[in-house]
């Protein structure tokens, strides 16, 4: 994996000073992480969900690094056109080039503006700077929340109306689509995604609240699904089998953040919901940050927590106790409930390039495999109420 990524930063590099040179009304731009982690339990490997390949063993080097290349060019007056080329792990551990935006942006007005083609799918408050990893304080968004809605692209539309109330800067952004997620056999997918975003800005302090909502698919193809399945539909109980996976399934997102930074102190906090009636757990989380910067240095500290509300399958199987032993494991394999707390340092070392270091520890809920997988690739090894480290470093840019 380290050589197919070094490879595709040296070929990106190429393109961008090839582009550099005779750019015209081109506007090029880049980014880039080399990130490590290394959990310090022999058999758990960091598994955060849609981006990297589960059960490596040792230092990871998948979970976090990206480089990503950004073009934007003005077609006529109001008319400008953007995209950008990513290359990172996906879920099948393939390093390969991928489109993450690809859009045309009309703007009419001064204040409103309209965006047709693939952008980054709005769900968070950090959504437009996840890949840009240098513009976040973290090595890793805090998965506790993150990991709620894996799904990152958003093929549609979307419109945004700014407006200056009092002292206040508001923008509204409604926007509809699909989105699809690479799994190792089969896409899970967002079908008609509906969605609304509402962000306020006052000097030092911002605030986020966004809400969504979609049909949604997703065909699970790991063993622990395709036994229990097998043994559901060979029972009286064949009908609880629609609940473990399928192109049926309904979800509803929630968010909810406010940040604040004077440039010496920094806050964050998020809140997320994530409501679904089948295939995987309905669940919430949190995470809070606080930082201090004294010269080119960041001192931060994280705290999170992610709970799940309802299990994927809620179907009463007691009276047959080995098939309800069998959809407890399923359920539990699908949970990723954990608490965790993380201390970090940031070192802005160039004027475009930050060193980040963080320790951080996780407790595993009950019946639950966190954000973490086995390293043998089972997925039958649950770290319930386990105790995990990771160990994470990564060298940010941009350019």
């Amino acid at each position: 994996m380290t050589k197919s990524l070094l490879g595709a930063v040296l070929a990106l590099a190429i393109v961008a000073s090839e582009a550099s040179a005779d750019t015209g009304e081109w506007r090029i731009s880049g980014f880039g992480t080399l990130g490590m982690v290394r959990p310090t339990e022999g058999d758990a490997s960091l598994l955060r969900n849609g981006i990297n390949t589960s059960g490596r063993d040792g230092v990871d080097f998948g979970a976090d690094s990206v480089i990503g290349l950004q073009a934007g060019r003005s077609l006529a007056s109001g008319i400008d056109v953007t995209a950008q080329m990513v290359v990172r792990e996906d879920q099948n551990g393939n390093v390969e080039p991928r489109l993450a935006w690809a859009f045309v942006r009309f703007t009419p007005l001064a204040d409103l503006e309209f965006r047709i083609g693939r952008m980054r799918a709005p769900f968070f408050m950090f959504s437009e700077s996840l890949w840009i990893n240098y513009a976040n304080t973290w090595v890793r968004p805090p998965t506790e929340v993150y990991g709620l809605n894996p799904f990152s692209d958003l093929d549609g539309a979307d419109m945004m109306w700014h407006s200056r109330i009092g002292g206040y800067d508001l923008e509204l952004r409604p926007y509809i689509g699909r989105s699809s997620l690479e799994r190792r056999v089969r896409r899970a997918t967002l079908k008609r995604i509906v969605g609304m975003n509402l962000s306020v800005y006052r000097d030092d302090y911002s605030f986020f609240l966004a809400h969504a909502e979609s049909p949604f698919s997703l065909p699970w193809s790991d063993p622990i699904f395709i036994a229990v399945d097998a043994a559901l539909r060979a029972s009286p109980f064949f009908a609880a089998a629609s609940d473990l996976s399928g192109s049926d399934g309904y979800a509803r997102f929630d968010s909810i953040g406010m940040q604040w930074d004077n440039g010496e102190y920094l806050a964050s906090a998020e809140y997320a919901r994530r409501a679904v009636n089948r295939y995987i757990p309905s669940a919430h989380g949190w995470q809070l940050t606080l930082g201090r910067r004294v010269g080119t240095f960041t001192a931060y500290g994280v705290l999170a927590r992610q709970t799940e509300d309802e299990p994927a399958s809620s179907a009463d199987l007691s009276s047959v106790p080995p098939l309800q032993s069998a959809l407890d494991l399923f359920n539990a394999t699908r949970n990723t409930a954990q608490k965790s707390a993380t201390v970090g340092a940031r070192w802005d070392f160039h004027r475009n390039a930050a060193l980040k270091l963080e320790f951080t520890h996780a407790k595993v809920a009950d019946d639950s495999l966190g954000s973490f997988f086995p390293v043998d690739g089972s997925g039958t090894i649950l770290f319930s109420g386990r105790r995990i480290n990771l160990f994470s470093a990564s060298v940010d840019v941009s350019f």
